[in-house]
């Protein structure tokens, strides 16, 4: 992986798949994405998506946080963080695209609309 010393890793645990999503912690880049049905196995795929970040970045610190519909009780027993994934979306899109009014996401199992302010 080059210069890559960290990596951050989002992990997003809906009603049907597993996604993940891993940057490189300084400049923010797209390392790795994975989406995969789980079958009502969430626990199962989660450890399989770590296994598997294990072996992409050997000897490179993980920083993860996980979401999603079935994220809570996982990140839990692993330890890490869980971001409710309206926020997760929201600190995403005012980061990357700040002048952004409203959002419209469609998962599994729902859909979210978020409106943002000026100021």
């Amino acid at each position: 992986m080059g210069n890559v010393s960290a990596v951050d890793v989002g992990i997003d645990v809906g009603s049907t798949t597993t996604k993940i999503c891993a940057l490189d912690a300084k400049s923010h880049n797209l390392l790795h994405t994975s989406y995969e049905r789980h079958g009502a196995r969430q626990a199962e795929s989660v450890r399989a998506a770590l296994n598997s970040l294990a072996k992409l970045f050997p000897r490179i610190d993980i920083r993860l946080a996980l979401t999603g519909s079935g994220a809570a009780p996982i990140a839990d027993k692993l330890g890490v963080p869980f971001v409710q994934e309206v926020v997760a979306n929201a600190c995403a899109i005012q980061a990357l695209y700040p002048r952004t009014r409203c959002a419209i996401e469609l998962g599994g199992q729902d859909a979210k609309m978020i409106f943002f302010r000026a100021n």
